[in-house]
């Protein structure tokens, strides 16, 4: 069963017509928007998190020539853009780059949906969910990282699905520019089509190297060091007694003999064997703080919001996961799952916050619609992955 092709995406299936789904897609679309748009200019909820400062003070180095390898700078350079473009108006800019973004994400996650399961309603009913899932809704007005890396990541599958591998590979690497860990999904997803298809695929690889190593390039010529992000050390600390949401920021300070990334590796490793029970405890803290109902984040979260956010964690973990599970001889079910696999092990063992699972969501959303509709007896093929069934 091969995978649609770019011009099939809209054909009529059963009783569901091309046009009443275009139709419905555009409706759906048009409300995930406007729920966007209201949240991020028609309440009085922040814009500005802790971070945000840090991304702002690396995106006026790159506008003066300089460079400061610390957080990835991908957002940074969509600021610097923004700042080029629009001056001060910046902040306008950035929420609506965000809402476009998040709805392009839908648009995406619609024919991810679609290519893989072959069937309109399913898709629709995916799309609809996000549309409306709080925590994709709630993320679009903060000025952080995680709707660019959704945006990009969700496309990278798209062009990957539709086999353009060229534009895939260009979109993964965006994603690790602006998130480094996501270069890890694409590690994963190259392992699963070595293992599972013998496939060596060398657009992909290319697409996506390129421009990480120009980055590499551009940094290295700034600063002597070759690298795409330079927060390492400082994550590796945070992470040595990181507990759920409760973080030790002061604890690289408090070593101030600790100087590279190896160095801070070995105190976390030390940290680990000195206490392994404590340790024990302290990651599965984080795994419920990523998948589980998550802290008060310093009093900034209400119990309303808590219990919201885990009620969607917990249905994307009981669903998800048995989707997947029910169509895991097929090759498309795999890499659907490969940012869960790849986010819930890099943060359980560093350091977590409830939104670093945002940019997994859309593909955990896919896996858990299909297994919701099938419980409610719906009539569904299982994913589509050509000659790749896992034996």
């Amino acid at each position: 069963m091969n995978l649609l092709k770019a011009d099939s995406i809209f054909q009529a299936e059963g009783k569901m017509h091309q046009k009443t789904a275009v139709m419905v897609l555009i409706l759906i679309t048009a409300i995930g928007f406007f729920l966007r748009v209201y949240i991020t200019f028609f309440t009085q909820l922040p814009h500005v998190h802790r971070d945000t400062p840090e991304y702002f003070q690396q995106a006026a180095a790159l506008l003066t020539g300089s460079y400061i390898n610390y957080f990835p700078n991908g957002y940074p350079l969509i600021i610097a853009l923004g700042k080029v473009i629009f001056g001060k108006n910046i902040s306008p800019f950035l929420l609506w780059t965000n809402i476009f973004m998040a709805t392009g994400t839908l648009l995406f996650v619609y024919t991810i949906s679609k290519i893989v399961f072959k069937n309109n309603k399913l898709a629709l009913a995916t799309v609809f969910f996000l549309a409306i899932f709080p925590s994709q809704i709630n993320m679009v007005r903060w000025l952080t990282s995680e709707v660019p890396t959704t945006f990009f990541l969700t496309g990278a599958y798209f062009f990957y699905l539709r086999k353009q591998y060229i534009a895939s590979g260009l979109f993964f690497s965006a994603t690790a520019i602006i998130r480094t860990e996501y270069l890890m999904v694409f590690v994963l997803i190259v392992l699963f089509e070595l293992v599972l298809k013998r496939k060596f695929n060398l657009r992909l690889i290319v697409a996506v190297l390129i421009p990480l190593l120009l980055l590499g390039s551009y940094c290295y010529s700034k600063t002597g060091k070759f690298s795409i992000s330079g927060h390492g050390k400082v994550n590796i600390m945070y992470s040595v007694t990181a507990s759920g949401n409760n973080v030790d920021y002061e604890y690289v300070h408090k070593h101030p003999e600790i100087v590279t990334d190896g160095d801070a590796l070995k105190e976390y490793i030390r940290h680990a064997k000195a206490g392994p029970a404590q340790f024990i405890k302290e990651r599965m803290a984080n795994l419920f703080e990523l998948w589980g109902i998550p802290s008060s984040s310093e009093g900034n979260r209400g119990k309303a919001s808590r219990l919201i956010i885990g009620a969607g964690n917990l249905f994307l973990l009981f669903f998800g996961l048995a989707g997947w599970w029910q169509n895991r001889k097929h090759f498309s079910a795999w890499i659907l799952i490969s940012p869960f696999i790849v986010i819930t092990i890099i943060h359980t063992f560093l350091v977590t916050f409830s939104r670093y699972t945002v940019p997994v969501e859309p593909f955990m959303i896919v896996l858990a619609i299909w297994m919701l509709l099938k419980l409610l007896g719906v009539k569904l093929l299982k994913a589509s992955s050509g000659n790749s069934n896992v034996s």
